[in-house]
């Protein structure tokens, strides 16, 4: 009787497919120690994009995370994502990053790396097998499945052979996006085992166009050994089949399953009510649980779909959705065919949004994009389109060879300079990987880690008009930061703050944004962080509204009223002055204005500059990637209207240049 083992996911890919990964530690530590007796393979618990959002959202230490979890299950084997030279980020480390960031993952618990490269350039690859292999843990080499004109099956064994002579323990074929048919796993899965029959062979599928269930068992039927599932009430849409549903069928079709029943049971409760706070709070999108055999077209995974989600909401345009996802496979054959998988599934999907807003291809393209389009990721399975190509980089000139191999080490200047910042290499490791948002996490540990939840959403009345003119608030300081936060008008007259990232008090403030209508007076509540606030507007007959008063936080969101919030017991503390306003260009000078929404990662010019067409003024930061907007023309920088921690909308003023 064939074993056949499970992965169960719902601490990694699960959630981070149906939740964009906000699931924080507090909410399944509970769960830990029962979890560990399920007898699982294997436990996916890190990696992919719970490094970047421990950080950047829950306010927790990846690392410590992943200590805790090992603390809490002994017994099971913890396995992580790696994207190869990639790490976790979205761009290439230097050799001695990738061998630091491998060490120190296995120190803090890993048992398992399964590591991917987005373009399957085995070169990418070799680096961080090797050293999983020298640190005593687990290679699990791995072939990032897509279909296109040139992807065979040919190639596919190929790759195996070429990782198995890199010396991994197994071979995985990861599914982003669900794509996998049952004949396509079944004979991939046979060709495999045929080649490397000594190799466990991992299959990884997602839900998302309803083929999972009929694609782990055709792979099993062939001879796969471990199949990646979640737990029920994080199981199915963009997420990986029901691990009960998985193993009672295997069981009827006389495999053998050493799961154990009722721990399935407790898990299943346990995260039912997870589950339950995630729909309530709107963070769990029905879109993501729908079956969509669009994706077979389209070919989005099921993390980089729930974010896609995520930041078209953010940016107010969320009814761009299907054209996004109609651009998203032209975009993918400009580019040469690129698995989509993080970071390609990014950088496409992002694209095909940025193609969208602009109302033009390729007018505005993100600095990932053109590292791209120059080789810096590695071998696309097809050439680009030239003309893109072209169109993208203008002269400069193409990656030759492994792009690692011209990068400086990193890790032990980046450790000098970062001083008594780092407290450990861990820290080390976290800030080489997400800068910014590694230095906001060491401010917010040393003011003692403030409580930061998702924020909510407030109720609202059925009832609205449109928007009239927006007014303006400042918004109070804690925590030594400045939170900014702009909110659209939605279709009632609750408003809701979209966090942008906190930024030190010694940046100029930007404002709290609120839109206003004739029947909208009273009492409003804003949750900015997980913090709500109460806002009250009065009706303004005035073309000068007052600004509405923003007051101390409540302890739970509120619904409106309709009189004016009383007076503050005690004030927030004062913000520093405003930034100056955007001083409008006059004739003969020219206007930069932003090419999409976006927040000011970087302001690369100043009053008095000289600067030369092409050249980056401003760095916008959008669906997580960096959109460098440069000078149409040769000219003197006459204002800056950008500051760094703001946001801005399509054709907000920038620079202005003479």
């Amino acid at each position: 009787m064939k074993k056949v083992n499970f992965t169960e996911t719902v601490l990694r890919d699960a959630n981070q497919s149906l939740i964009a990964t906000r699931l924080p530690y507090s909410k399944f530590e509970p769960i830990l120690e029962t979890m560990d007796k399920a007898g699982f393979y294997s436990a996916e618990v890190w990696g992919g994009a719970t490094f970047d959002v421990c950080l950047r959202y829950l306010q927790e230490d990846p690392w410590e995370r992943l200590r805790k979890i090992r603390a809490k299950m002994p017994n099971t084997k913890l396995q992580m994502l790696l994207r190869g030279q990639n790490i976790l980020g979205y761009k290439h480390y230097p050799d001695d990053v990738v061998r630091k960031f491998v060490e120190y993952s296995v120190k803090n618990g890993i048992d398992i790396i399964r590591i991917f490269d987005a373009l399957n350039d085995v070169r990418n690859l070799e680096v961080a097998i090797d050293e999983t292999v020298k640190q005593g843990a687990h290679a699990s080499g791995t072939i990032c499945f897509t279909t296109s004109p040139v992807h065979t099956l040919e190639k596919n064994v190929q790759m195996v052979k070429d990782l198995k002579s890199m010396g991994v323990s197994s071979i995985c074929i990861k599914d982003m996006a669900g794509i996998m048919g049952p004949k396509e796993a079944y004979d991939l899965s046979a060709a495999i085992k045929d080649a490397v029959p000594e190799l466990p062979l991992v299959i990884h599928t997602h839900c998302t166009t309803g083929l999972a269930f009929m694609t782990d068992l055709k792979a099993v039927e062939a001879g796969a050994d471990v199949i990646d599932t979640a737990i029920s009430p994080f199981s199915g849409g963009t997420s990986q089949p029901a691990t009960e549903t998985l193993a009672y069928a295997l069981r009827h079709l006389g495999y053998q399953v050493d799961l154990d029943d009722q721990v399935l049971t407790k898990m299943a409760d346990f995260f039912k009510g997870v589950r339950a706070d995630f729909l309530k709070d709107g963070t769990l999108d029905p879109i993501s649980m729908a079956t969509d055999t669009q994706c077979l077209n389209y070919q989005i995974p099921g993390g980089m779909l729930s974010n896609l989600i995520s930041q078209l909401k953010m940016m107010n345009a969320i009814d761009k959705l299907d054209q996004a996802l109609a651009e998203t496979p032209k975009v993918r054959a400009d580019l040469g065919y690129p698995p989509l998988v993080t970071p390609t599934s990014q950088m496409v999907g992002s694209q095909a949004v940025q193609n969208v807003l602009a109302g033009e291809r390729y007018k505005v393209v993100g600095k990932e994009i053109k590292a791209y389009c120059r080789g810096e990721y590695g071998r696309t399975p097809a050439p680009i389109d030239p003309e893109i190509q072209k169109k993208i980089l203008g002269d400069t000139p193409l990656v030759e060879g492994r792009f690692a191999d011209s990068l400086e080490p990193e890790f032990e200047k980046t450790k000098k300079e970062l001083g008594a910042t780092a407290k450990s290499d861990e820290d080390v490791l976290s800030y080489i990987a997400f800068p910014q948002v590694a230095m906001a996490f060491f401010k917010d540990r040393e003011a003692g880690f403030p409580k930061k939840e998702e924020p909510k959403k407030a109720a609202a009345p059925a009832a609205a008009q449109a928007p009239k003119q927006p007014e303006t608030a400042p918004l109070p300081a804690w925590q030594g930061h400045v939170y900014y936060a702009r909110v659209p008008a939605p279709a009632g007259c609750g408003y809701t703050a979209r966090p942008i990232e906190p930024f030190a008090a010694s940046y100029q403030p930007p404002h709290l944004v609120l839109g206003t209508r004739d029947d909208c007076t009273g009492t409003f509540t804003v949750t900015i962080d997980g913090k709500p606030y109460q806002v009250s507007v009065e009706k303004a007959d005035g073309p000068a509204p007052a600004a509405p008063a923003v007051v101390a936080p409540v302890a739970a969101p509120v619904v409106p009223a309709p009189a004016p919030a009383p007076a503050p017991t005690a004030a927030p503390a004062p913000a520093a002055a405003p930034a100056p306003a955007p001083v409008a260009p006059t004739a003969g000078e020219t206007a930069v204005n932003s090419p999409m929404p976006g927040n000011i990662f970087k302001v690369e010019c100043s009053v008095g500059q000289r600067v030369k067409a092409g050249d980056v003024l401003v760095v916008l930061e959008a669906m997580k990637m960096e959109i460098e907007v440069s000078a149409p023309v040769d000219g003197t920088v006459k204002s800056v209207a950008a500051v760094v921690g703001s946001t801005v909308n399509t054709d907000d003023l920038l620079v202005v240049l003479g």
